[in-house]
């Protein structure tokens, strides 16, 4: 047993001596192979002499396509048009033929104003007019702000227009590697130029075009019911204004003839029926009186919300307006609203863009001609020294002839689909014009039936009404009619000042609904002189 373990230490010792000798012998041989590398130039793949050493004569020898000119100067005129609608929209009065005026030297002292909103609101507390709430409603109302960016939105198309284009008048490289599963990827850049027709751009810029225009009606259209309902509003405030001054001047009235059947009660003259009848009246009035200083807050609130106030902030007394009537006749009227009616000319701009997009879809039925190039490397042809170029397997190609470019079904069916709508916007402005002249006759309607009103009660029943007043309130005091007769007269005459006003608040407020229909301010004459 001793003589076998001294044999197996024995055998260990020797193995260990040949492990190191043999390891010795690797790294010197590895030291040796290490430093001929250094002194011997690496072998280079071809592709670094074809493409990375030769990079930049390539490039300058690839494929370029010099500007064209007349795209160039299309790109101007698109880019030319935003600036012009920034340069409207920045100035004082944004846009030419709005449907009320802002030119004039008080509205721009009230939109002024409305800049400073603590001097403006502290102004809206003294009496005010109804060009103070419309310019100040055309600055803060959110609504035609929301209105107003959206032409904003549409202007940034212009330079994505053209942005576009020249996107693709430029090189489209990529490097998507070609995996074949076998063997290395051999797939290299490919590069590819598209020459887009400067028709079609001139097109897309008279889209965009169509676009701001339409943007422009709604903001309009926006406009345009915002002032009718600050007019409305207003004419609401008057009429309840005046009212509560009627029934104050009635209940001034009333006290007085309760003090006068009060004396005649104590002399034994009269009866105490009378003072009960005055006191029932008196307190109707009260409540009257209650009931529309509760209206008018609502009507303050009203306006507040239109010019995107506290609901509760105060406002001044109204300002009476000059009483004026149009001098279109009903068939001119017709004609001016098929004419200016913002939602028909929308509807119009809607059918010539629509005509654009099928002109320009019938040029591009046919794609821009595009200039391409692309290969594979070809490894099996053996290797190649550094000074040769290595030969493409495919070479560049141009399609440039439109008559080869196959036709796709889906943009004859887009260009029938676009003839459909516009056929479908055309029967919508039948319905719109059909519509509008039954607008426009209701309101005419109503704006003559209350001028007859207003006329009636200036030029007879009022006169006649304060004659009957004044007779019984003389009858009254010499014991001629008992009270109630004289309640009778003041109740008339307070009925007819009441139902003037209202015959005059529906006049304006048929008026404002009758401009709102035709689309524009009408010429007015005053209507005083009809009265």
């Amino acid at each position: 047993m001793i003589h076998t373990f001294s044999s197996y230490q024995s055998a260990i010792k020797i193995a260990l001596i040949m492990l190191a000798v043999l390891v010795g012998g690797c790294a010197s041989q590895r030291l040796e192979t290490y430093q001929a590398l250094r002194g011997t130039e690496v072998q280079r793949p071809v592709y670094y002499y074809t493409e990375v050493e030769t990079e930049a004569s390539d490039t300058a020898s690839g494929p370029t396509v010099e500007p064209d000119p007349f795209l160039s100067e299309i790109e101007a005129k698109v880019l030319k048009y935003q600036k012009q609608w920034q340069a409207q929209l920045e100035s004082e009065t944004p846009m030419p033929n709005l449907f009320y005026d802002l030119s004039a030297d008080t509205m721009k002292a009230y939109r002024e104003l409305a800049a400073s909103p603590e001097d403006a609101k502290a102004r809206l507390a003294q009496p005010i007019s109804l060009e103070l709430l419309v310019a100040l409603g055309y600055e803060w109302n959110p609504g035609l702000k929301s209105a107003r960016e959206k032409i904003w939105a549409v202007l940034e198309q212009y330079p994505q227009a053209v942005y576009l284009e020249n996107v693709l008048r430029q090189y489209n490289a990529f490097t998507k590697q070609l995996d074949t599963k076998v063997g290395p990827l051999t797939h290299k850049e490919m590069i590819a130029m598209k020459f887009p027709f400067p028709g079609t751009l001139a097109l897309k810029g008279q889209v965009i075009t169509e676009d701001v225009l339409i943007a422009q009606k709604e903001f309009e259209i926006v406009l345009r019911n915002l002032v009718t309902e600050i007019k409305l509003a207003y004419y609401d405030y008057l009429f309840v204004v005046e009212t509560i001054h009627i029934n104050k001047e009635n209940q001034e009235l009333l006290q007085q003839m309760i003090a006068i059947a009060q004396a005649k009660f104590r002399v034994g003259q009269g009866k105490y029926s009378n003072v009960i009848m005055a006191q029932v009246e008196l307190s109707k009035l009260a409540n009257v009186i209650i009931t529309l200083e509760q209206q008018r807050e609502t009507i303050i609130a009203r306006l507040n919300t239109l010019l995107n106030t506290s609901a509760d902030l105060p406002l001044g007394m109204p300002i009476p307006l000059e009483k004026e009537r149009i001098i279109s006749t009903l068939d001119e009227l017709y004609e001016l609203a098929i004419q200016k009616r913002q939602e028909i000319q929308k509807q119009k701009l809607a059918i010539t863009k629509m005509g654009l997009v099928v002109e320009m879809a019938k040029q591009m039925t046919y794609p821009d001609p595009t200039l391409g190039s692309s290969y594979f490397e070809n490894r099996s042809i053996g290797e190649l020294k550094h000074t040769e170029k290595m030969p493409m397997t495919f070479m560049t190609q141009r399609t440039l002839n439109p008559t080869n470019t196959a036709w796709f079904g889906h943009r004859n069916s887009y260009i029938h689909e676009m003839g459909v709508k516009i056929e479908a916007i055309e029967h919508r402005i039948e319905e719109l014009e059909s519509s509008l002249r039954f607008v426009v006759k209701k309101h005419h309607f109503g704006m003559e039936t209350a001028n007859r009103s207003i006329r009636l009660y200036r030029q007879t029943l009022l006169s006649q009404a304060r004659q009957a007043l004044s007779a019984a309130n003389t009858a009254y005091q010499a014991a001629q009619i008992d009270f109630l007769s004289f309640l009778d007269a003041q109740r008339t005459l307070l009925n007819l000042r009441i139902e003037e006003q209202r015959a005059l608040r529906d006049y304006h407020q048929h008026l404002a609904q009758l401009e709102q229909a035709v689309g524009m301010i009408l010429p007015k004459q005053p209507l005083v002189r009809n009265f």
